[in-house]
């Protein structure tokens, strides 16, 4: 299928050679939207975790190169992106703020599922084009775009050192590192590596579910392939190289754990867990503490906090970003609702 310069395939497995882990992650480097959700590590890791239905892998290729990856599966009658469900930042992966494009990936699509019931695109960023690009494409297509949700984003700017070691070194932070300090004996440790993380994963999964037992949310780690997927990631950490594993241990005790991640710059806070026992010591703050340490002693330019409007992170934010959710359903048709990926 083409237009003009352009020419759109479609992949049904990462195992292609024409979409080996280099020359996705070159492409999604020259894209709009650039975290570690768009790498091809951590696609492939969702996918054989939470994988199904139908993988769509589309691409928009000129005469050099591939220059648009749309990581698509269809479940149920729509089309989502791959990572839903578990990324904080999903979108088409490379140069696509090209009108064309769109029009060709979305097509592309429809063409190859002809009962499809619609597109939702959950978490992408409002500075990405894509929300533009649908809309304007939309009706073209025989669909309508709807705007279905925005969530919050709060950043950590870091305007050199002194930002961080001034987020870092507030009162309420010090004084609980303080506190635990005079009694007892306070460790923090950073991993990286793959043989120092994977050890540790049960006692984290065991906190994570420990800390929301009894509440109206449980913990994710109930699920066997959550664990499974956090495994997978934690199994490639040392050739990925953006893994960081954060553990506070106070009285040889981990009484926090920290699994997040370093990628283009940015320190994301990603999936955080505390020993409920400990929650008077606030021992999530003092991880946070560190977390912001630890992306300063690299050399980040932002602590970005991920989705979400919680109240701490806006004591810390200097900057709000959002992301949304768009759905694309056929004009003239009852739009359905789809289970939530």
């Amino acid at each position: 299928m083409t237009a003009d310069r352009w020419a759109v395939r479609r992949y049904a497995s990462f195992d292609h050679h024409a979409l080996g882990a280099e020359r996705w992650n070159a492409v999604s480097a020259a894209g709009r939207t650039r975290s570690i959700f768009q790498e091809w590590l951590w696609q492939r890791c969702w996918w054989d975790s939470f994988g199904r239905g139908e993988l769509l892998l589309t691409t928009v290729e000129d005469r050099e190169a591939i220059r648009v990856i749309a990581p698509i599966f269809i479940d149920g009658g729509m089309a989502f992106l791959v990572g839903a469900g578990a990324s904080d930042y999903l979108d088409l992966i490379g140069q696509s703020d090209h009108p064309e494009v769109m029009e060709l990936l979305l097509r592309s699509v429809i063409e190859h599922c002809p009962e499809l019931v619609g597109f939702r695109f959950y978490l992408v960023p409002d500075s990405s084009p894509t929300g533009g690009l649908l809309r304007k494409t939309a009706a073209g297509l025989g669909f309508e775009c709807h705007d279905e949700g925005s969530i919050a984003a709060p950043v950590l700017d870091f305007v050199g050192e002194e930002t961080a070691r001034a987020a870092a070194g507030r009162t309420s932070l010090v004084r609980h590192e303080r506190r635990l300090q005079r009694e007892g004996r306070l460790v923090v440790h950073h991993f990286r590596n793959a043989e120092d993380i994977l050890p540790r994963l049960d006692a984290f999964f065991a906190q994570h579910e420990k800390r929301w037992a009894g509440t109206p949310f449980p913990s994710q780690f109930l699920k066997p392939e959550q664990r499974a997927f956090y495994r997978r990631m934690a199994l490639h950490a040392d050739e990925s190289g953006f893994l960081r594993f954060t553990v506070v241990e106070w009285n040889d005790e981990p009484i926090a754990f920290h699994f997040g991640f370093c990628h283009g710059g940015t320190f994301l806070w990603y999936k955080p867990s505390f020993a409920i026992e400990h929650a008077r010591r606030s021992p999530g703050e003092i991880l946070l503490r560190h977390l912001i340490l630890a992306a300063a002693e690299e050399g980040a330019s932002r602590f970005d906090f991920g989705i979400g409007d919680e109240r701490f992170k806006s004591r810390f934010a200097n900057r709000i970003e959002t992301v949304r959710t768009w759905g694309l359903y056929p004009r003239n048709h009852e739009k359905r609702c789809a289970s939530s990926s």
